[in-house]
């Protein structure tokens, strides 16, 4: 096989042909034809795109390839050859020079690309309001030889710019690739919280700059904001690239005045580039950092408001940031919900509150910011002027953890905020201004603390009434949710020699399903300390007994092939129950972690067990009493493990007419859950109706007295 080639994994076949994964393994199995792998393993072949294509026209299963998805695919294929971020970056700076350059063609030598790809380098250095740093930044980027992955990779560049435009063709790429996950250390901002926290820093005028650029979104809401300076620092020379080259691609296709940028690849903590005079320093640092400098910066002029400890690396962020803002100017950071309660900053936090620098903590909702799980805050400051007025006697707490489209509400309570902070009117249970006498004991300053639920007087009689409607809705839909039609007993025809039985246990050796038993998971809540920058949801042991989404979040486990994700179809069985619930994951669970104390099971032949089916029989009585530990009995807890059951294995038609019935039978209890919940609900509404009507005699009572 020829090197110069684009693979492809089955999950990517079935993409591009617009099928399931199952179909990919069923063509792979009834047709000879199928092109063989070409690399990858056993379990996850890889197999070269031009030769899927062609036997996908020959069987008419798909229509050509796009462009844009064929470049995808591409740079899919040099994962391995080099870090998908410097291709990217290749790829992007191909595009910005064929921008400027249309025709231009991509050699077919090694010589020929690297000679194209310096002059493309020249291009970037050379955009509209690019300075020097642009071009440091280059020589900071790694350099890689040009193989036939990445000759193909320009190749497709080239040909996708042609058919879509090099600006729509890089802009997907970027969509594509930041939104994929998070990476170690890096988690892409998401366009609105970028735009919602340049709006909070005011109007645009002068220099801003981004101490953690990671790929510039924030640097292009800047320059979009009215900015007309915006430079940008990040310790990853890959993703400073691409920073730069988004915002050389701006400057290309804008009709507006040019913003001059900049983006240096260096360590804003221990190296800032900058001078220390910007209008707006705005920024979302990495968190939980433990190799931020401690030891090296423990002298650092810069700590006005004390040394930050080891495990506040956060606070070193603020810090150093405040110190490059001008007298007076806004400083706008992303912070985790940790910052503003650990013990072991309560004194750096003190002093930010009695110098004025800190000015509000806004509370976002939990995945706002994209992949994390957290409610994470903006600390909105400011650097303290010594010319100013004295400093403000209080804090703005904004918890706008539960708005649906949070932008809009935290811009109107910051507007008018601004515009009276001394006759500021709170929002109950959303907004307030806080005394600093009420903080500096604490100094916990995270906004829920501080804005106590307002107090329901009673229950609204057309709140009462939709209460009442609801629950009459759910239970009249309950009954077309009732199991019907089941395969009882004297309905299957199968022969009695086709069913054979078997333990789970050694369908799991026979690598028919995988088993993953969840104990080293640390999953934490929204209220405490994360361990890493990305953050994921979680499915408890609760939800997965109760049928609720997952509802606990935490950081991402480090080790990918010791806690997989989950995926639609998977089957979850609790390790400690008193009643076996074994519950297949839906399109709501795919991508959560199963949480410490949960067995994770994943069919990998769908041709030889359903997962339904296996699920339905795990949950029966048979299979509970089979699963639960010999010394310990259903009811007290038992211990659970699924390997002891043994498998009646039925021909797959009779398995999936079963998992059919089953999958009826649990479609009916989350209906009789949704219809107890509410009854639940119209009956505490009915009470407190009730109630309020004593309150309110009681209150006209000691009126008249």
């Amino acid at each position: 096989m020829s090197g110069n080639r684009v693979e492809v994994t089955s999950a990517d076949i079935a993409r591009i042909a617009g099928v399931r994964p199952t179909a990919v393994s069923n063509w792979r199995r009834r047709h000879e034809g199928f092109p063989q792998p070409v690399g990858g393993t056993e379990r996850s072949p890889r197999f070269d795109l031009a030769e899927v294509e062609a036997w996908l026209r020959q069987e008419r299963k798909a229509p050509e390839i796009p462009a844009g998805q064929r470049l995808w695919q591409a740079l899919d294929s040099v994962r391995g050859v080099m870090p998908m971020d410097d291709a990217l970056g290749m790829t992007g700076t191909l595009l910005l020079h064929l921008l400027a350059h249309p025709g231009t063609t991509v050699p077919t030598t090694a010589s020929g690309c690297e000679g194209l790809m310096r002059t493309a380098e020249r291009s970037l250095a050379e955009s509209p309001g690019a300075r020097a740093g642009v071009t440091a930044l280059l020589a900071h980027c790694p350099r890689y030889e040009f193989g036939p992955r990445q000759i193909q990779l320009l190749t497709a560049a080239a040909a996708a710019a042609a058919t879509d435009g090099p600006v729509a063709t890089f802009e997907e790429l970027c969509s594509r690739h930041f939104g994929s996950g998070p990476r170690a250390g890096f988690a892409a901002t998401p366009p609105s919280l970028a735009d919602l926290m340049v709006t909070l820093a005011g109007p645009g005028n002068g220099t801003l700059i981004d101490p953690a650029c990671g790929s510039g979104t924030l640097l292009l809401a800047a320059a979009d904001h009215g900015y007309q300076r915006v430079h940008g620092q990040e310790l990853n020379a890959s993703l400073a690239r691409i920073a730069a080259l988004r915002l050389a691609f701006r400057a290309a296709v804008s009709g507006g005045p040019t913003v001059v940028y900049d983006v240096h690849a260096a360590d804003f903590l221990r190296t800032p580039v900058y001078p220390r005079k910007a209008a707006a320093v705005i920024g979302h640092p990495p968190f939980a950092d433990r190799t931020w400098g401690y030891d090296e910066l423990a002298h650092s002029p810069v700590w006005e408001y004390g040394v930050p400890p080891r495990a506040e690396s956060e606070l070193a962020w603020v810090q150093q940031a405040l110190a490059h803002a001008a007298p007076g100017a806004p400083v706008i950071l992303l912070m985790p919900p940790a910052a503003a309660t650990r013990p072991s900053g309560r004194r750096i936090r003190a002093a930010l509150l009695q110098r004025g620098a800190l000015r509000a903590v806004i509370s976002l909702p939990p995945g706002y910011a994209a992949h994390y799980a957290l409610p994470l805050q903006i600390w909105v400051m400011r650097r303290p002027d010594a010319a100013d007025a004295p400093s403000p006697d209080h804090l703005l707490v904004v918890d706008a953890s539960e708005a649906q489209d949070p932008a809009p509400l935290i811009e109107e309570i910051w507007s008018a905020y601004v515009t009276a902070p001394e006759t500021f009117a709170a929002w109950p249970g959303v907004a307030r201004t806080v005394p600093l006498v009420d903080l500096l004991g604490e100094t916990d300053v995270t906004p829920h603390r501080h804005l106590p639920k307002p107090t329901q007087p009673g229950v609204s009689r057309d709140a009462l009434a939709a209460a009442r409607t609801a629950f009459e809705n759910a239970a009249r839909a309950l009954r077309s949710h009732l199991p019907s039609d089941l395969p009882l007993a004297g309905q299957d025809e199968s022969e009695p020699g086709a069913t054979r039985i078997v333990s789970l246990g050694d369908l799991v050796k026979s690598g028919a399903v995988v088993l993953h038993r969840q104990t080293t998971v640390h999953r934490i809540t929204s209220t405490e300390e994360p361990s890493g920058p990305g953050e994921a949801r979680f499915l408890t042991v609760g939800d997965i007994t109760s049928g609720r989404p997952p509802s606990a979040s935490g950081p991402v486990p480090e080790d990918p092939l010791r806690h997989p994700r989950v995926r639609e179809g998977d089957i979850l069985v609790p390790v400690m129950a008193d009643t076996v619930v074994a519950r297949v994951a839906t399109a709501e669970d795919a991508g959560a972690y199963p949480d410490s104390g949960v067995h994770h099971l994943r069919v990998t032949d769908p041709e030889l067990v359903d997962p339904w089916y296996l699920a339905g029989y795990l949950s029966s009585a048979e299979g509970s009493r089979q699963a639960a530990s010999a010394t310990s009995a259903l009811g007290l807890h038992a211990r659970i493990d699924p390997r002891r059951v043994r498998i009646p294995l039925v021909p797959l038609e009779r398995q999936r007419l079963y998992g059919e019935a089953f999958r009826s039978v649990a479609r009916f209890t989350r209906a009789l859950r949704t219809v107890h919940d509410l009854g639940e609900e119209l009956a505490r509404n009915s009470i407190d109706a009730l109630a309020a009507q004593f309150r309110a005699v009681d209150t006209d009572t000691r009126a008249t007295l």
